[in-house]
């Protein structure tokens, strides 16, 4: 790999292993009864370049299109999660691939207030390179429950900008975050943001914290905006599960086999600024040396500030058949600046080394985007 593809590793490991300082309240501490977590991605480019010397071998008319897709929602007595993926690259020269996968898997536990459950999930996935749409069904039992720490953490954000404003005069007490978080988490009862604002700040101001004039117009108003951001969301917990599958459909045209899976995912958070998150599969058959399917994504978003965010993403991926393995790596890391709310700046680096490539690809985004109305 070149110099510059082992820095943006080297900066992806250390915005992993670096993280803020922790907070007065664990944030993973907080339980909330639901969690509803959805996340899509779209990314497209495009590339057209005639060669003026008329050498045809050096014409570029190409594309990318790549959608990520994630769903996520747990409840006491239930739960559900779905993901989406599609690479595609489109080129009019040469040939055209893609890649895409797609899964769900339903969840029922034994007893709302224990985290074992049991399973039954269904993947699809269809590539370029596979000779049909490959389809497998699986059940299984798991451990383990994702719980959503958004509504601390916007407490804590909320007590954060009182403090820096001076309206309260050191940080509450953990009970009058908890009773924040409580109204915030439970939102959709109030009749308008109107009310659930009245009941925070009726909290902030019988804390015996807050200036002799109560909270202003501008507190209120930041109360909203924090309230009503829901770009950040922040997750604690995990999950394993293990089962047998079958598959309906060998996507290489193969005798279809009986696979055993594993699955198993992970969110940390210390504060409000960040977030850690591993998701890893295996699934292999009896010879599971010569025939198996793995792939491990870890990702960490850090919000400097209100304006800046950083975040590193890196997926590895493994098919096996034959004994013959196939990797693919992707590595990216992006920094969104947003000056004022109508514009934001974005720059994106993103590496992948795909099976057979001679070296890495290394792509460079940079966007300027302004919303004039």
């Amino acid at each position: 790999m070149s110099k510059t593809t082992w820095a943006a590793m080297g900066v992806a490991i250390l915005l992993v292993a670096i993280g803020p300082v922790s907070s007065a309240i664990p944030l993973c501490d907080y339980s909330s009864p639901r969690t509803s977590l959805s996340d899509l991605n779209i990314s497209f480019s495009y590339q057209y370049h005639q060669d003026p010397y008329g050498l045809t071998d050096r014409n570029i008319d190409e594309g990318q299109l790549h959608i990520d897709y994630t769903r996520h929602f747990d409840a006491p007595d239930f739960g559900y999660d779905a993901a989406v993926t599609n690479d595609m690259n489109i080129s009019a020269l040469s040939l055209s691939s893609f890649a895409m996968s797609g899964q769900g898997n339903l969840k029922w536990y034994f007893n709302p207030k224990a985290p074992y459950f049991a399973l039954a999930g269904a993947t699809a996935k269809s590539a370029s390179t596979y000779q049909t749409i490959g389809l497998f069904a699986k059940l299984g039992i798991g451990y383990g429950r994702f719980t959503d720490v958004t509504p601390l953490a916007k407490a804590m954000e909320i007590d954060d900008y009182l403090v820096s404003h001076g309206s309260i005069t050191h940080h509450l007490e953990a009970i009058d975050l908890q009773s924040i978080a409580h109204e915030i988490d439970n939102i959709g009862t109030y009749p308008s943001i109107a009310d659930l604002l009245s009941a925070l700040r009726e909290i902030v101001e019988s804390s015996g914290v807050a200036k002799p004039t109560g909270l202003d117009a501008l507190d209120i108003y930041e109360m909203m905006q924090i309230v009503q951001d829901n770009s950040h969301p922040r997750y604690c917990g995990g999950s394993i599960s293990a089962g047998l599958g079958y598959e309906i459909v060998n996507a290489q045209g193969e005798p279809r086999n009986v696979l055993a899976t594993v699955t198993f995912n992970y969110a940390f958070t210390t504060t409000p600024q960040a977030q850690f998150l591993v998701q890893g599969t295996f699934s292999g058959a009896y010879d599971f040396l010569q025939t198996n399917q793995m792939s491990v994504q870890a990702s960490y978003d850090y919000m400097i500030s209100q304006i800046l965010d950083v975040s590193a993403a890196y997926a590895f991926s493994r098919e096996t058949y034959g004994g013959e393995p196939t990797d693919q790596h992707d590595i990216s890391l992006k920094v969104d600046f947003t000056p004022i709310s109508a514009a934001t700046v974005s720059l994106e680096l993103h590496f992948v080394h795909k099976p057979y490539y001679l070296k890495w690809s290394q792509d460079v985004s940079f966007q300027i985007g302004m919303k004039l109305l």
